[in-house]
């Protein structure tokens, strides 16, 4: 009864000094956020719910595209991979939360011992037996295991904040990835149609010849068209199953042949987006809250070495049955308890510990600047994707007249020809802008798309913050 009572009061004692951490508390470092994005256009800044808060589903509209990305966020090796760091962060975390309770174990020890006989002139050997119960547990004077809690849960949270990140740029590319292929199926059928034409115009041009109306360099132009369309197409063709390869592999699968039932003329792509405000992206973008859940484990670990240049004071006992015959190990005349107080205080260490604190500060002092640097680089995401949105729809509504424009053309052009008025050379001349226009069309639609891509991904779009910030420590 007595020893239950000095550890009732130990355990007070301690419960009461155990409320002091030494080492900083953190804060968010002050940073200086503009109100107003970097765009060279007429755009401004609102509150209002922006692109980023829509759900990818509802965002990218394609039904093939959706199922594409449920495999890819299902399958995805990279994306399993960051969940699996959750795991071992969560775990991590008990182990480094249980320092902060008594250890408690059941001991089952035997030791036999022989006295020397040049020591005692008597020498005998004797056997000691003990079973029961043995407990520790290190009193947490200065919050060393708090703040080593503390950094593990911060550690925990920044692997959630990882996966969420690996996430959005999983679905980034997977789109486009899915409108790559898209471009190049497109174009590929320019191509095919182009390269048919010429084909049929070089026929033309030869049946011409020999009926006498045209001259041999009409068949030469005709073939020197016809063979460059042909030079362009394997290229193409390649560009097609690299893009299938990269897709297949997004989606966790081998690569393999990939079949599309739209066109990028088939996608949605808003007249305009809503960024919301740059403060937002504090709160929004996945990698900088996991900037900043790294920076305040780094700051734990300050208070941890801190703790260490502190006296280390823990607490031991054993309670159970001590004989030195193994038959009595259980007779209850064999009763044994001891309770040991150990106090280590630091003297002399070569200033080992005090270059941990300084090697703890800077860590932390790198994170900040990580941190720091994370909100920059995110800043100047959202400013160049967002102009380049709107930039890229203006340059597809040129691409567009362009087109239209050179498909009049050939077709006053051609039937100038035939009516004798042009030559061969301006015919071929209006096929080749044409042929351009329409590539440069695709290509204008494919980087509009992949404009709202990156700035869907630059707002921290496709999750819900509040999830993780409703996590409790595991």
């Amino acid at each position: 009864m007595r020893v239950l009572t000095h550890l009732l009061i130990m355990t007070v004692v301690a419960a009461t000094l155990t409320a002091c951490m030494v080492g900083p508390n953190y804060e968010r470092p002050s940073m200086t956020v503009v109100e107003d994005w970097h765009a060279d256009l007429k755009y401004k800044s609102i509150a209002q719910p922006s692109l980023a808060e829509q759900a990818w589903v509802d965002v990218f509209q394609d039904e093939q595209l959706r199922s594409v990305l449920q495999q890819a966020l299902a399958q995805n090796k990279d994306l399993l991979i960051a969940i699996e760091r959750i795991e071992e962060s969560r775990a991590i975390h008990r182990v480094s939360r249980s320092a902060l309770f008594p250890s408690l174990d059941l001991e089952l020890n035997s030791e036999r011992e022989r006295e020397s006989d040049l020591t005692n002139t008597d020498a005998t050997r004797s056997d000691e037996f003990f079973f029961g119960p043995t407990a520790r547990w290190e009193l947490d004077l200065w919050g060393k295991n708090r703040r080593a809690n503390n950094a593990a849960y911060a550690q925990y949270l920044a692997s959630e904040y990882g996966a969420q990140a690996v996430r959005l740029s999983l679905i980034a590319d997977v789109c486009q990835a899915y409108f790559e292929l898209q471009g190049v199926d497109g174009r590929l059928q320019i191509n095919y149609s182009t390269l048919d034409s010429r084909k049929q115009a070089m026929v033309i041009a030869e049946k011409r010849f020999r009926g006498g109306l045209t001259s041999k360099l009409e068949v030469k132009q005709a073939e020197v068209e016809f063979a460059a369309t042909r030079a362009s197409v394997p290229l193409v063709e390649q560009s097609k199953l690299v893009v299938e390869n990269q897709l297949s592999v997004l989606m966790g699968l081998p690569p393999q042949h990939l079949t599309l039932d739209s066109s990028l003329e088939d996608q949605y792509i808003p007249t305009s987006v809503l960024a919301g405000l740059p403060s937002s992206l504090l709160q929004r973008r996945p990698d900088i809250m996991q900037a900043e859940q790294n920076l305040v484990s780094a700051s734990e670990f300050v208070g941890v070495a801190k703790a260490r240049l502190f006296p280390n004071i823990a607490i031991t006992g054993s309670l159970g049955n001590e004989t030195s015959e193994f038959s009595d190990l259980l007779d209850s005349d064999g009763k044994f308890w001891i309770l040991n107080v150990d106090i280590a205080m630091p003297l002399f260490n070569a200033g080992a510990r005090q270059a941990e604190l300084t090697a703890a500060e800077s860590r932390f002092n790198q994170s900040r600047l990580r941190y720091e640097a994370e909100v920059i680089d995110a800043l100047r995401e959202v400013s160049n994707s967002l102009n380049q949105f709107y930039k890229s729809g203006e340059s597809l509504q040129a691409q567009l007249a362009l087109q239209k424009a050179s498909e009049e053309y050939l077709s006053l052009a051609t039937k100038r020809y035939r009516n004798g008025v042009l030559a061969y050379l301006d015919v071929l001349d209006a096929q080749r802008r044409l042929f351009d226009a329409q590539l440069d069309a695709s290509l204008s639609r494919q980087a509009q798309l992949f404009a709202l891509v990156d700035l869907y991904k630059a707002l921290g779009g496709g999750w819900d913050p509040t999830v993780i910030e409703a996590t409790e420590e595991p």
